[in-house]
Order: C-alpha cells, then sequence, then structure tokens
C-alpha cells in the first residue's frame, strides 16, 4: 500500500491568450475523422450485428471482448458508437424510440465526425456507416449507474438488467513532464469547480489547459462525485472523448504548458498511455494521505482499488431490455458472459490486461456511485490469478484442485490457493 504526503506546489506564469488559441485550433484537427468505405452491417461479412453505444472510455476492452466472441466462434460482430456513459443509458431507457437509435453523426460546427466502428477479430476497428434510418441499440455500456444519469427506473413495462462488468478506477492525469504527482479533493475542487481562480490550485490555475469531458461522461459523473463540483457544473474544454483527452495531453512537449495541464481518463485508457501521462495519486475528503489506484507509480496491481484506500471507482454497466430476465440473441452475445457465477479464465485475463479489475480480485464492493465500501467475499476469487498477469509472478501456491491447498488459503481457485 503505496502512501504519498500532498505536496506544496507553486504558481506558474499563465499563457498569453493567443498561444491558448492556437491550442485549441490545434486540438479540433488532432480530433478529425476520415469518412467511412464499409457499412456496419454487411450479410456476407457481417451478418449478425450487436449495437452498442455509450462510454467512450469502454473502446479497447470491447476490442478483447470481440476477440473472445471469435474465439468461442461466435457469429456476433460488435458496433460500437462512443456519445459518453450516459448517452447509452438514455439509449436504453429513454421512452423516445428516437433516442434508442443510434445515426451517424457527421462533422459541424468544428466538431469532427462521429461514426460507429465494428471490431474485427484481433481488437482493432474501422469506421463504419450506419443505416440511415437508425440502429436500435442493443446494449448500453456505461462507466456509472443509471441513476447518476437521472434514469432511476424503467419505463413502464419495459424490464432493463444491468449485466456489471469488471471495476474500472477513473483517476487524474498529467503530461510526463509536469512535476506534480498528487492531488487532494480539495485542490481539484478548486480547480473544476473554480477555474483555478486566485491561484488556489496553483499550478493549474488556466483552465485552457483542463481535459474534462461533459455530463454525459460516465467519467466526469464519477469523479464529480468525489470532489464535489456537479458534472454539468466545471471548468475547462470538453475534448468530446477519452481519446481526444489522452491525445492532447500527450502533444504538451512544453514543460511550461505540461505543468498547467490536467485531465480525467479511466484506468484502461490511462494506463495505456503511461510513457506519455502520468496517473496522480488523489487524496479524498476525509484521507491524510494520497493513494495512487496501484501499489506503487509503476506497477498496474490495482492494490490500492481492490482494499478501497483508492476510492474512485465502479463497475463497467452493460444495460439491455430484457423479457422475463432474458436477453434478445445478439445482446445476450455480449452481456451474459459477465452473468455467469466464475468469470471464464480468458475473460478475466482480457480484463486484467486491459487495466480493469475483475471483480473477483476485489476486497472491496459498493451498490451505488461513489456510495459507502463494504466487504466483498466470493467462492471464485482471482487474487493470485491477477496478479500474475499483472505482475508475471505470485508468491501464491498452485494447484489442481482444493485438497492440496492450506487451511491459509484453501481454495483452489483459478489454478492457484486462494485465501477467503
Amino acid at each position: 500500500m503505496n502512501e504519498i504526503r500532498f505536496p506544496s506546489t507553486k504558481a506558474k506564469r499563465p499563457l498569453g491568450a493567443a498561444l491558448a488559441l492556437g491550442f485549441a485550433v490545434t486540438l479540433v484537427a488532432e480530433g478529425a475523422s476520415a469518412v467511412p468505405t464499409k457499412n456496419c452491417f454487411d450479410s456476407v461479412e457481417r451478418p449478425k450485428v450487436v449495437y452498442v453505444a455509450g462510454s467512450s472510455a469502454v473502446s479497447g476492452f470491447l476490442g478483447v471482448i470481440q476477440g473472445i466472441l471469435t474465439a468461442e466462434g461466435s457469429p456476433y460482430t460488435i458496433v460500437y458508437q462512443s456519445q459518453g456513459s450516459c448517452t447509452g443509458v438514455s439509449a436504453v431507457y429513454s421512452e423516445d424510440p428516437a433516442s434508442r437509435l443510434i445515426k451517424d453523426i457527421p462533422a459541424a460546427g468544428g466538431k469532427p465526425a462521429n461514426y460507429a466502428r465494428f471490431y474485427n477479430a484481433d481488437g482493432t476497428t474501422e469506421e463504419c456507416f450506419l443505416d440511415p434510418a437508425g440502429n436500435p441499440v442493443d446494449v448500453g455500456v456505461s462507466d456509472v449507474y443509471a441513476g447518476t444519469c437521472d434514469f432511476a427506473m424503467a419505463p413502464s413495462g419495459v424490464q432493463i438488467a444491468d449485466y456489471q462488468g469488471p471495476i474500472q478506477p477513473m483517476t487524474f492525469v498529467v503530461p510526463a513532464l509536469s512535476t506534480q504527482k498528487v492531488i487532494s479533493a480539495e485542490a481539484a475542487y478548486m480547480i473544476f469547480g473554480t477555474g483555478g481562480h486566485m491561484g488556489a490550485a496553483a499550478p493549474w490555475t488556466d483552465p485552457t489547459y483542463f481535459f474534462v469531458r461533459n455530463a454525459s461522461s460516465g467519467t466526469q459523473q464519477m469523479i464529480a462525485r468525489a470532489i464535489h463540483v456537479p458534472a454539468d457544473k466545471w471548468w475547462g474544454k470538453d475534448r468530446g472523448g477519452s481519446s481526444a483527452v489522452r491525445d492532447g495531453l500527450k502533444i504538451l512537449l512544453d514543460a511550461s504548458l505540461a505543468e498547467q495541464a490536467i485531465g480525467i481518463l479511466s484506468t484502461d485508457v490511462a494506463d495505456d498511455a503511461r510513457a506519455d501521462l502520468r496517473v496522480l495519486a488523489f487524496k479524498a475528503f476525509g484521507q491524510s494521505c494520497g493513494y495512487y489506484p496501484d501499489s506503487t507509480p509503476f506497477l498496474f496491481d490495482k492494490r490500492n482499488v481492490r482494499d478501497g484506500h483508492y476510492p474512485i471507482w465502479g463497475p463497467l454497466h452493460f444495460y439491455t431490455r430484457v423479457s422475463a430476465g432474458i436477453p434478445t440473441e445478439q445482446a445476450g452475445a455480449l452481456v451474459t458472459r459477465f452473468a455467469a457465477p466464475k468469470l471464464s479464465n480468458a475473460l478475466v485475463e482480457a480484463i486484467t490486461k486491459k487495466h480493469l479489475v475483475p471483480k473477483c480480485a476485489m476486497r472491496v464492493d459498493r451498490s451505488t456511485e461513489m456510495g459507502p465500501l463494504k466487504t466483498y467475499t466470493t467462492d471464485s476469487r482471482c487474487d493470485c490469478f491477477f496478479e500474475q498477469i499483472v505482475n508475471g509472478k505470485t508468491t501464491c501456491q498452485a494447484c489442481t484442485q482444493s485438497s492440496e491447498c492450506p487451511s491459509s488459503a484453501p481454495a483452489c481457485s483459478y489454478g492457484y490457493c486462494e485465501a477467503p
């Protein structure tokens, strides 16, 4: 368990307005999208499609799920449009049929186009055209609970199931050239709640360099609850998606700009960019020190998430409409694998390699957004398997059956003797 005391910081001189404007223009150009050359549905190449909409942070994870589907011989191809977590929730919960469709979103008003993508077996994606009339969403994927997006109840006569996936930590990130290592909830409140005015949260004093999202973003919604700033009241520039936040921070190669910049990302995006970005330790309200999601800044073990010291996390949610508790065939191809009492080894490994946490490796749980923690127990624990994947080694005893295990770790699970 790694701790870091909250350090003092020194104010930096703000940049001129002309440079700030030029930087913003550069980011718009970075987000430009080419026009697709293929249709999302193809009667030969993609005859069975599951349409997914929602969280921009989940794109990479859906790629590994597609790889598992293909390896299992599933005929389904995932087609995904990134629109933010709450848009994904709305696509399942809304009573308005038009809100339950995804459509091509051409470039307009300086914003790049937002086309759907289909996944290849190797996890790569290709942009594609949706049906001009729109395609009904089979699964809405969200970083947050439906209630966080103001959908507390399903419409009358409609059943909606929440298939909870892996645990997803949310983080504050800075460019690698930044000297900052930790942020407190109080400082984050001053940054995103007041725009860093009067230097109260130096060096983060210029909202031009706050890489944020919007109220539809699950990342912003979750962190908003951790720092007590409503998600629709944040200072900063909405970058449009997790990849734009990541890429915009990565290009800050000037030390003075890097020192002023800060953004928000889920760990599956941030951890893949650690060569260019630094995840900050976070000191929550009431904590005496800050904690990284991992036991050190250099590991990927999510130790402080798994035991509850790092607080900003929640499960991925896969929402779909069901009949008598059963999803449609196309939605079921994606969501039912998360309902199994014990996840497959391949799925646990895929979750772990995407820098998320399979629930079987958690020691704590919560049932509401940023809610109180409670002890989590399971008969299919995977702490040892998880740590073997992330660290390349484990001190746990290998096993093939529980009779081989000591009393201190009596259950043989995922090939290792696990403690309860």
